[in-house]
């Protein structure tokens, strides 16, 4: 928050407001253009990305830590400011002469989003290239070729892949041999949770994220909430409520915030009240799936979640009277088949759980529910607000 917005809030400007002034500021999906408390792991990524800045490749680079300890938010970051200082190369004085190194392209891909060669090939090309890539009508080796000759003919391409090794994206290693497939002048950065030692690559440099501090995630908190929130919608013991419930966990943490703040603004109040924060806490489940990760699956598989976590408590019973309800539902072109195949798919991949239904006496194998892994009420709203957009 910048100082006129600190001013024009002391004047009341945003009285009336509601509890929410910025839904993004506090919403666990979006990443702030500095990051706040990781000073000290951007310094280690620019140690070692600093060959980059004498003209030479940078190592390979393993970015790793656990789930909201901020990987995403401080590469995506910092590649977004890098890639401000690619292009023409500066010269630098010595002692003797001037030198012009060329800082290499930086480029972020998000693997949930480019789980494939074409859509990895794709995305790095998009990123480097004046030109409009097409999504259709054009093969994976073309694609390959392009880069190819964007980067023989232009900078070096250091090139960041977010959430490597999860279910639904592909390795470290995996990700690593398709770049390396394109040029040796293509540098690899990878994200993702495992340590090192549990991944099949080696990579030059590894950049460990630990958990957030809890005085650090309690100032984040209150900066992003400063931001995101009416003036005294939320105190600072009820931050630090939530931060000490986290366990430095800044997704999770955010994701408590918003559903608090859902259920408040849903109630007319502008405050924020303690129910409101037991409830916010109570709709993040552990452990507990990130948002982004649901965001990232396609159209119709998140349209099925929506209709799952909308329905009322006795349509959620069991798998075949939710899938039932689902399927009847306008918005939903599908049959209850396909329905119930879906959502077995997304409780595999460990978006959902299955859980066994206790009932009294009765023959047969007893029924299952599925109970969703990610924050639901914050899920909600998230997709109501793409749908009004």
């Amino acid at each position: 928050m910048n100082i006129d917005d600190r001013i024009e809030r002391r004047l009341g400007y945003d009285t009336g407001a509601g509890v929410f002034v910025d839904f993004d500021a506090v919403s666990p999906v979006f990443h702030l253009e500095s990051p706040i408390g990781r000073g000290p792991a951007l310094e280690r990524l620019l140690d070692a990305f600093s060959p980059a800045f004498s003209g030479a490749l940078p190592p390979s680079t393993y970015v790793h830590g656990p789930k909201g300890s901020g990987k995403s938010a401080v590469v995506s970051a910092l590649f977004a400011r890098l890639a401000t200082h690619s292009g023409p190369p500066q010269a630098i004085q010595t002692s003797t002469r001037a030198v012009e190194p060329t800082l290499p392209g930086f480029v972020y891909v998000d693997a949930r989003r480019a789980s494939t060669r074409f859509r990895l090939y794709h995305d790095a090309l998009a990123a480097v290239s004046d030109e409009t890539v097409p999504d259709h009508g054009i093969g994976t080796d073309d694609l390959a070729e392009s880069l190819r000759d964007a980067v023989r003919t232009g900078p070096d391409v250091v090139v960041a892949v977010d959430h490597t090794n999860e279910p639904e994206t592909p390795s470290a290693s995996t990700v690593v041999e398709w770049l390396t497939d394109v040029s040796g002048h293509v540098v690899p950065v990878c994200l993702g949770r495992e340590p090192p030692e549990e991944i099949e690559w080696d990579p030059d440099e590894a950049v460990a994220l630990s958990r957030y501090r809890r005085h650090v995630l309690v100032e984040l908190l209150t900066s992003r909430c400063s931001t995101g929130l009416g003036r005294d919608a939320l105190s600072h013991d009820q931050v630090r409520e939530i931060g000490e419930w986290a366990s430095g966990d800044a997704h999770d943490a955010l994701a408590a915030i918003a559903g608090a703040a859902i259920r408040a603004e849903r109630a007319g109040v502008s405050t924020i009240r303690p129910e409101d924060v037991d409830a916010g806490i109570e709709e993040v489940p552990k452990p507990c799936v990130t948002l982004g990760r649901v965001l990232s699956l396609s159209e119709s598989r998140r349209r099925l979640l929506y209709e799952l976590v909308t329905l009322p408590e006795s349509d959620r019973s069991s798998v075949s009277v939710a899938t039932e309800t689902i399927a009847s539902r306008r918005r939903v072109d599908l049959s209850a088949s396909t329905v119930r195949r879906v959502l077995y798919e997304l409780a595999d991949a460990g978006l959902l759980d299955r859980v066994t239904v206790q009932r009294d006496g009765g023959k047969g194998r007893p029924p299952s529910r599925l109970v969703p892994r990610f924050p639901t009420l914050v899920y909600r709203e998230l997709f109501d607000r793409s749908a009004r957009a």
